[in-house]
């Protein structure tokens, strides 16, 4: 059985992490072409999809996290450090320096501009995603950065299980597990999410991406279960099954939130040749969201007679080389800082970065 103490790099993780901040990428290289996204189950993009599947897995890594240290002050300083210093360098770089490049405003008028000034709050997750006379042109206008608006999010999930970890709900994982269970219940159910869709194109994302969040939660604090090889191939048929019962009745979007937090956790706490070492290098999937937009946007912007494809290979490697960076000088550099006791647990190298 895998605890929280032996998590370690060997995993699948990075490399089902780095699969999913690609898809985010490709999948906005169409919205920024005022192309259709490509959907998954047709009530999510394949971006949004993505995210879900990073909402997973945080949600089992960082359990992890809380039930190896359960001390709030650190747990927090841990969250912060491991999100924060990337999104405020990729809010400056936006800020400082793309956007006096590419706005067609004189820089004074973009500076004192009020746009701008909520901008930064971005930095300390007040999520403003627009900048003066950036990028106008574009079907996802003003916009340079348009994917920091789940990381607060994210965060707040993080703040609610060190709240039930507080109260102590953690302890007891059938009751964790009966809290999902019931919000489940109500949103995908009561409060009817698929019609919801359908008759607006909304989600609640708040309640869509914590369901997502917690079910790696309790398959965490479950893991005894199901983690064998043995186990986890039966668990992984009924899980199956189930999702193909509820495609098959029409609940696509149910059939997601069955399906994709077990089999994505299924693969990604397994050790597959050559998948295993894709962290090698540095966990590059927080940099790749987090700058492929901005890079996106910026090639488009530079050469708009090419097509969508075109684009996306150009930008590909500049949005490669901004995550190495983002890694080495700035996220690893911070996690080096994370409080740890005595007993350091290996988990927290692998927190998940959306």
């Amino acid at each position: 059985m895998v605890t929280s103490a032996n998590i370690s790099r060997t995993n699948n993780f990075d490399f089902v992490r780095l699969i999913a901040a690609i898809s985010v990428m490709f999948s906005h290289q169409f919205a920024l072409h005022g192309l259709p996204e490509p959907l998954v189950l047709h009530y999510q993009t394949l971006g949004g999809y993505a995210v879900m599947v990073f909402f997973a897995i945080s949600g089992y890594l960082i359990t992890a996290s809380w039930k190896s240290d359960p001390h709030l002050i650190r747990f927090a300083m841990r969250r912060l450090l491991r999100i924060w210093p990337g999104m405020a360098c990729t809010v400056l770089f936006c800020g400082l320096l793309l956007g006096p490049i590419v706005t067609e405003m004189p820089l004074g008028t973009y500076l004192s501009d009020s746009m701008t000034h909520r901008f930064f709050g971005t930095a300390i997750f007040m999520v403003s995603p627009f900048l003066p006379g950036v990028f106008p042109h574009s079907p996802l206008a003003y916009i340079p950065n348009g994917v920091l608006w789940t990381i607060p999010i994210e965060l707040r999930c993080y703040g609610y299980l060190a709240i039930l970890g507080m109260l102590g709900v953690v302890r007891y994982r059938w009751l964790l597990l009966a809290l999902l269970a019931g919000i489940s219940l109500w949103y995908y159910g009561i409060h009817g999410a698929e019609a919801v869709f359908q008759a607006n194109h909304t989600h609640i994302f708040e309640v869509e991406y914590a369901t997502f969040f917690f079910s790696g939660s309790c398959l965490y604090l479950f893991r005894d279960a199901w983690m064998s090889h043995g186990r986890k191939l039966v668990a992984s048929l009924i899980v199956i099954a189930a999702g193909m019962l509820a495609y098959a009745m029409g609940h696509l979007l149910v059939a997601a939130f069955i399906v994709t937090p077990f089999l994505v956790l299924a693969i990604g706490t397994e050790s597959f040749p050559v998948l295993h070492r894709f962290g090698r290098f540095g966990d590059l999937s927080y940099g790749v969201y987090i700058y492929a937009f901005p890079v996106q946007q910026t090639v488009i912007w530079l050469t708009p007679q090419l097509n969508v494809w075109q684009h996306l290979a150009m930008a590909v490697p500049p949005t490669f080389i901004l995550a190495w960076l983002s890694w080495h000088l700035v996220e690893n550099r911070a996690l080096m800082l994370k409080p740890r006791r005595r007993k350091a647990a290996g988990v927290d190298a692998s927190d998940s970065p959306a």
